[in-house]
């Protein structure tokens, strides 16, 4: 673990005694009777009340209606922290007064706190890694099998045994007494028969108060549907001199679609890509992963972020307009028909070899034979029993699994470990719009059937050009017979790419992860201590390793994520 590379955050450990081993240097260290606080990163605020301690995590703190102030989250937290739920993800906070501590995070999970409850040692930090470090906690083996085949977390687990991520929509206390938590529960989400006019009035709310509030504000504009989306919902009149970004990702085009649309609209328009790497020595590539691990408490892909943040250095950071969450409302694992029915786990199995393990698991032979059999079929019951708590309908259950795991334990992890660099703002995040979302029925969602139809109402020209490497969302939002065919045929394309991948047993490197893992790879041959932690464990094949060392092996890139991750996560016990 790297403690400089930790992201803005906390500590709270019950009896504990300061100074904390492993947090940043600077952090401030404070007790409230039982409760030893560390806090790094930012300032807590200022709120004019003596012997109360207010500390936001988050950089944004905002709803569609506009930003709260720190005075304002402080009045929340001091009434009630579920006031703050339903603020845009990613969102935390928390308050120390006498002897208690209170949390307060967001309604998705996207801002990622952990909590260890042993016996004799009770703690609450924004780093998973600083708790287990403490704890000397060894790897959870089913964070482990779930990790080596998914490439991140599902739930609430993490790689590390007795440290568990709070829930979404999670209010936590410490007191002398112990740790107590508290989370809403899943509203139920009625059908909306205006869902396209709600959902369009949401958007431009809030899109018009974030410019209103930050006028230079970045739209990341890409050839895909989401970012349209909330280009559509700004007014024509304020998207001339609007600033956008496109990242150049070899093999997409993006840029191409996103271009056109910069320059019809006047829109400011910026496009870098992966260049940066060839001047990048093996010694700095270990030293970017090995920072990103840290920020990502080792649990999603520390490559790829690496790779994304070094082509990052390139534009001009401040805040940043996404389009996470689009994903939500077309059906991201929908496959065929769409009809409401029940499913098994074999459903499940199908799924996870279609499209969850096929691009992040790790290849053969890293893991021991009897631990690899094992662990693919943990995580195939791991990603089972998350469909189930989504429902009994497949479909629901597949948006359910999209929503409340990949959002939180990928997108929210990656979303939280870039906030020193930026402010990422996600409108379709809103509670209210992915309330609309999730109350439709499935085959509405479908085939981007709904965004389509958004996407109509708030722009008809946007909306009636291509897509990249599709066509143009009208054809979407009213599909003719031909374009259920074309749909049909797109799906089988997409399905015979998967299935070349899996018959490959080689998935998809993320942008600039190969020559990223690579530069890496040559780091560990010259420095090949760093991989002692990992051979120890007893999952993890001493010969594989040896044979990357050695250069008769060149790992994947989600490999060289796995063994970063594990290797950082060693490095503290």
């Amino acid at each position: 673990m790297m403690p400089s590379a930790l992201r803005t955050g906390f500590l709270a450990t019950l009896g504990g005694a300061e100074p904390v081993a492993g947090v940043p240097d600077g952090a401030a260290h404070e007790r409230f009777e039982a409760i030893s606080l560390s806090l790094w990163g930012r300032p807590a605020v200022d709120d004019g009340h003596e012997g109360r301690r207010t500390f936001v995590v988050s950089r944004v703190a905002r709803r569609r209606d506009g930003a709260l102030d720190g005075g304002e989250i402080a009045d929340a937290m001091a009434v009630d922290p579920a006031l703050l739920h339903d603020l845009l993800p990613p969102f935390g906070a928390i308050q120390a007064s006498g002897g208690t501590l209170r949390f307060s995070g967001d309604w998705m999970g996207f801002e990622h706190v952990f909590a260890h409850d042993g016996p004799g040692s009770v703690m609450l930090s924004t780093s998973a890694l600083l708790i287990a470090e403490r704890v000397a906690a060894g790897f959870d083996p089913v964070g482990v099998a779930v990790q080596s085949q998914l490439g991140w977390q599902l739930a609430s687990r993490t790689l590390f045994d007795g440290v568990r991520k709070l829930p979404p929509s999670a209010s936590a206390s410490l007191t002398a007494d112990g740790l107590s938590l508290a989370a809403d529960a899943d509203a139920a989400n009625p059908t909306d028969d205006a869902a396209v006019p709600h959902a369009a009035g949401i958007l431009r709310r809030s899109l018009e108060r974030l410019l209103d509030e930050h006028p230079d504000a970045v739209l990341q504009l890409t050839g895909g549907m989401d970012s349209r989306l909330l280009l559509s919902a700004i007014p024509p009149e304020r998207r001339r001199g609007l600033h956008a970004m496109t990242l150049d990702v070899p093999g997409a085009g993006d840029v191409a679609v996103a271009r056109d649309i910069a320059r019809r609209f006047g829109i400011e328009h910026e496009v870098h890509g992966f260049a940066g790497l060839d001047d990048l020595s093996p010694e700095d590539a270990w030293a970017s992963c090995r920072a990103e691990a840290t920020r990502l408490d080792c649990m999603t892909d520390p490559v790829a972020l690496a790779a994304q943040r070094n082509a990052e250095r390139a534009f001009a950071q401040g805040v940043r307009i996404s389009g996470l969450g689009g994903e939500v409302a077309r059906g991201f694992y929908y496959v065929g028909d769409v009809d409401d029915r029940t499913y098994e786990r074999k459903d499940a199995a199908r799924l996870a070899d279609w499209k969850l393990f096929v691009n992040e698991a790790v290849e053969p032979g890293l893991l021991t034979a009897e631990f690899a059999d094992w662990a693919r079929e943990r995580a195939v019951d791991e990603v089972h029993d998350a469909l189930r708590r989504g429902g009994d309908e497949w479909f629901r259950a597949t948006d359910a699994l999209y929503l409340r795991h990949r959002m939180q334990r990928w997108a929210g992890a990656t979303d939280i470990a870039v906030s020193d660099q930026r402010v990422v703002v996600n409108p379709m995040l809103d509670r209210d719009f992915l309330a609309i979302v999730s109350g439709l029925p499935p085959r509405e969602k479908a085939n981007a059937r709904f965004l389509a139809r958004l996407q109509m109402a708030l722009d008809p020209e946007l909306g009636r050009l291509p897509l990249e490497g599709r066509p143009a969302p009208a054809s979407y939002a009213e599909p003719s017979a031909w374009e259920g065919v074309a749909g049909t045929y797109r799906t089988a394309r997409r399905l015979a790419r998967k299935a070349a991948q899996r018959l490959r047993h080689r998935g998809r490197a993320p942008a600039g992860g190969e020559e990223l893992a690579a530069k890496v790879v040559a780091h560990w041959r010259a420095h090949p201590a760093i991989l002692d932690g990992v051979v120890r464990e007893p999952f993890v094949s001493e010969r594989w390793v040896a044979a990357v060392l050695d250069g008769a092996h060149e790992p994947r890139p989600s490999s060289v994520a796995l063994l970063t991750n594990l290797a950082v996560a060693a490095e503290g016990r």
